[in-house]
């Protein structure tokens, strides 16, 4: 963890938790795994301050614990992913208000003041009341009042909102239960998940024959990833909470699992403690809360809402390079592809989406008709669509010239192939050159798809079929005219230089599909950012010179300057001052062994990886200032924030405030304003160069 990372981290614990969860958090993050005699140690607490410190870091997720079998003691490191997570609780919140409505926002809310809490919790503090027919939407419930615990005077709501709310957002993802994995270290859950492993396989300790250690690995990582789902039916380790149904859960078994269902009942509590949710259809609220029980724990998925940011991100992209109406489309397609996306992956690289066939084992992909079933409005879709009659389009520059040939000559007369030697020749090299460019006529699945439109939806006028496709709108009736727009905007997406989509033949058993390579997609938006960074803080010659360096790979000075077109003198400047900042890398290779300047030969090169790093860096501790900033200005103006927060002053500043006393309040209100503002925008910069 980088250093300014950490000083961000410890800002934000500190102004929300106070001193005494930071010095806790503090000695955590700074010296690593420690146990209560470490902590005591490092933070010059009493044992009571300490234990009171690590209740909160632990209920809120910012300390991880581990009880070690092997000397009795429990060891503490803090968790510096939740801690920054800190800084987009409105961002959660933001989202779940604007799709599932205020009621549910609430719920998010109150669930990140508590870090986790139970339903029965939950019930009470929205002072449930019981089940009645007519329940509550979603968006007909009340806003919570600065995010806290309803108490009894706000609106009840009943069981059924309350449980169908609850429902939709483990649904959706937005929350999850937990489990026992989910208070451990990634090293502490393969560890364990070795142990178990090795227990379930009957393996030894010892050395194992390679296709042992294979299943071993495989076996561990599919533990790993039932435990990041939520899915501990099979676990005799921890009793967090259990489901006879998970929500989010990997339905596959391992190649001869045992059953465990008699081992795993003698470890864990009767049946009479235990915590068995069913998972019923919203339409039966009902049988919803009665098999609710009220010890069951949740808590928010923070990568679940990564999953989304990224969404929201790729579908303004398309917004600005396409079209609104594409962007459309594709928020459509994000959606259907969203609910089988539990978390992003940013480990994996530009090649490592699609060229396994992840997304097509998973399930990852949508049909055309799916998408143009859910777009309902016409308008919203033609925007970026252009129609034209067929007379009126010139295809010569795109048909292949041996088809071009064959084509009705000047006097009406067709050559009927005739053609000389080396013209066959030359049309057998051009074809194997342009394979996959071919006669859009001829081509069922090309880009125009107008063949393929034309026989999936078989356009009738007059008893007989339409062999052209349709020049306007009105041409078709509302469900084809959708169809046929849905599906060009589909193109559109999957033929940019982006690939925002991908293509899925049609086949005999399932109808055409799209699907998204999201690493691809994820290493783009770095991309560019970087080139927006770079233009920024050195101007248009700067990105050209990242360009040329990306393309060729690296280069010498001389070289530069002949591909950039510019001259030495105006290049070296640009070049020096990048490298200073760390943008570019330079590479010197020795002619002789002497190795003198005279005799060396210096390569630039532009590493895409080293830069993200260090604007990552850069990000980090320019938040880190703001936060500083901003608490420097709020201690400046304290005495008037404290006046203005009694009770007695709220809504009435212009009768009890002095005209002084406003003006400092506003002018402190604007300054905390922009800095929150730029703390919020950078934190969208970090999103995209490391979540993503």
């Amino acid at each position: 963890m980088s250093q300014h990372a950490t000083e961000l981290c410890l800002l934000l614990v500190d102004d929300i938790y106070g001193e005494l969860t930071s010095r806790a958090f503090s000695a955590l993050i700074c010296y690593g795994r420690l146990s209560i005699a470490g902590l005591l140690h490092y933070t010059g607490l009493t044992p009571r301050q300490v234990k009171h410190g690590l209740a909160v870091l632990i209920q809120q997720h910012l300390a991880l614990w581990y009880a070690s079998s092997e000397d009795a003691a429990t060891y503490y490191e803090a968790n510096w992913t939740s801690a920054y997570a800190l800084l987009r609780s409105g961002k959660f919140i933001r989202i779940v208000e604007e799709r599932l409505g205020s009621f549910a926002g609430g719920i998010v809310s109150n669930m990140l003041l508590s870090g986790h809490a139970s339903t029965g919790d939950l019930e009470q503090s929205y002072n449930i009341l019981p089940h009645t027919d007519s329940g509550v939407a979603l968006d007909e419930s009340t806003v919570l009042t600065n995010g806290h615990m309803s108490n009894g005077d706000s609106k009840s709501h009943t069981s059924g909102s309350f449980h169908s709310s609850l429902h939709t957002l483990l649904d959706r993802g937005f929350l999850s239960p937990v489990h026992g994995s989910y208070f451990r270290s990634d090293a502490d859950n393969r560890s364990e998940a070795e142990k178990l492993v090795r227990r379930l396989k009957n393996f030894d300790d010892g050395d194992l024959k390679a296709d042992q250690k294979h299943e071993l690995a495989e076996a561990i990582e599919e533990r790993l990833l039932d435990w990041k789902l939520g899915s501990n039916g099979r676990d005799d380790t921890f009793t967090v909470t259990a489901f006879e149904k998970p929500v989010k859960s990997r339905k596959r078994k391992w190649k001869g699992e045992p059953d465990l269902a008699d081992d795993i009942g003698k470890r864990r509590r009767s049946d009479s403690q235990s915590i068995k949710v069913l998972a019923p259809s919203l339409e039966d609220e009902e049988s919803l809360s009665s098999h609710q029980d009220t010890g069951v724990t949740l808590r928010v998925n923070y990568d679940k809402f990564v999953v989304v940011a990224r969404n929201e991100k790729l579908v303004r992209l398309v917004e600005e390079r396409i079209s609104q109406a594409a962007s459309r489309v594709y928020a459509e397609v994000l959606r259907h592809l969203e609910k089988k996306i539990e978390f992003c992956d940013p480990s994996k690289g530009e090649n490592d989406g699609l060229s396994d066939g992840n997304n097509l084992v998973l399930g990852l992909k949508v049909s055309t008709t799916e998408i143009s079933s859910a777009m309902a409005k016409l308008e919203d879709l033609a925007g970026g669509i252009g129609l034209a009659d067929s007379s009126m389009i010139n295809l010569d520059p795109i048909i292949h010239p041996k088809k071009r040939r064959r084509r009705l000559d000047t006097n009406g007369s067709q050559l009927n192939g005739e053609t000389s030697a080396t013209e066959e020749e030359e049309d057998s090299d051009t074809e194997q050159q342009n394979d996959d460019i071919t006669d859009v006529d001829s081509d069922s699945d090309g880009a125009s798809g107008d063949d393929e439109y034309k026989s999936e939806i078989n356009v009738e006028k007059d008893g007989e079929q339409n062999q052209q496709p349709p020049t306007t709108i009105s041409s078709l009736s509302d469900a084809k005219s959708c169809l046929f727009l849905t599906r060009q905007n589909l193109f559109l997406l999957a033929e940019h230089p982006y690939k925002f989509l991908t293509f899925i033949r049609r086949t005999n058993s399932t109808p055409e599909s799209w699907t998204v390579n999201f690493p691809a997609l994820a290493q783009q938006l770095r991309l560019i950012e970087l080139e927006n960074i770079i233009t920024t803080r050195y101007g248009v010659e700067a990105l050209r010179i990242v360009r040329i360096l990306q393309e060729k790979g690296k280069l010498d000075e001389k070289a530069i300057a002949t591909f950039a077109l510019m001259n030495q003198k105006t290049l070296r400047s640009v070049l020096t001052t990048m490298h200073e900042a760390g943008h570019l890398d330079l590479q010197e290779v020795p002619r002789d062994n002497a190795r003198q300047p005279a005799r060396t030969i210096f390569l630039w090169f532009f590493d895409p990886e080293r830069c993200r790093q260090k604007v990552l860096e850069e990000t980090y501790k320019a938040m880190a200032r703001c936060m500083q900033r901003a608490k420097a200005e709020r201690e400046t103006a304290q005495s008037i924030i404290d006046k203005a927060s009694r009770t007695d002053v709220i809504g009435k500043e212009d009768e009890l405030l002095g005209r002084d006393e406003r003006t400092a309040l506003g002018a402190w209100r604007e300054k905390e304003e922009r800095l929150l503002g730029e703390i919020f925008r950078l934190d969208d910069l970090v999103a995209v160069l490391r979540d993503f």
